[in-house]
C-alpha cells in the first residue's frame, strides 16, 4: 500500500514546482519544498528617477548630518556626521555637474515626504535617543543609496550619470558599511 501511495504521489508531483523530494517514513510521507527560482533582476531606475533619488539622499545626509553636529554628544557620531556633510556636499555638487553636462533638468532640491519625516523625527529627539535614531536612519538611507547607485552604475541608460554612479559607488558602500558598524 505504501509503495502504491508513493508511486501515486510521485506521479502527481512530476512537473509540479515546489516539490523537490519525497521520503517515506513510518509516520507517512513528507515533502520538502524546493526554493523558488531567484526573482528577475529589477529594472534600473530611469535617469530622472536616479537623479531625484541621488539628490534626495545627498540632501538628507547633509541636513541630518548638520543636525547631528548640533545634537550629539558622541565623538564618533559627530565625526561620522561631519564626514557625511562634507562628502555629500561634494556629491551634490558633482551630481549637479553631471546632470548639467548630460543636458538634463536638475533634480528637486527639497526633501521628499519620507526623508522629511525622518528629519522631523530626528529634530524631535535629543541625547542617546537622537544618536540611536540618527544611526538607524543612516543605515537605511545609505543602504538604499548603495542599492540605487549599484543599479544605475550597472544598468543605467545615460552614460554621464552612469559614470557618476560608478565613480561614487565604492564611497556610498563605504558609508553604508560605516553606519552599520556604528549601530
Amino acid at each position: 500500500m505504501m509503495r502504491y501511495l508513493l508511486s501515486l504521489l510521485l506521479a502527481i508531483g512530476v512537473g509540479t514546482t515546489g516539490i523537490g523530494m519525497v521520503s517515506a517514513g513510518t509516520m507517512g510521507v513528507a515533502f520538502a519544498a524546493v526554493p523558488p527560482a531567484s526573482p528577475a533582476p529589477a529594472l534600473p531606475p530611469s535617469s530622472e528617477s536616479f537623479m531625484a533619488s541621488a539628490a534626495m539622499g545627498a540632501q538628507f545626509e547633509i541636513d541630518s548630518g548638520k543636525l547631528a553636529l548640533t545634537r550629539t554628544r558622541s565623538a564618533a557620531v559627530k565625526d561620522f556626521a561631519y564626514r557625511m556633510v562634507d562628502d555629500y556636499s561634494s556629491t551634490a555638487n558633482r551630481l549637479k555637474e553631471a546632470v548639467s553636462r548630460a543636458g538634463l533638468a536638475p533634480p528637486p532640491e527639497k526633501l521628499d515626504a519620507p526623508h522629511q519625516a525622518m528629519l522631523d523625527d530626528l529634530k524631535a529627539r535629543d541625547g542617546a535617543s537622537f544618536d540611536k535614531a540618527y544611526i538607524a536612519d543612516q543605515v537605511q538611507v545609505l543602504r538604499d543609496n548603495a542599492d540605487l547607485f549599484r543599479s544605475y552604475a550597472t544598468l543605467g541608460d545615460n552614460a554621464r550619470l552612469k559614470r557618476f554612479a560608478q565613480e561614487l559607488l565604492l564611497t556610498v558602500r563605504s558609508h553604508a558599511d560605516d553606519a552599520s558598524r556604528m549601530r
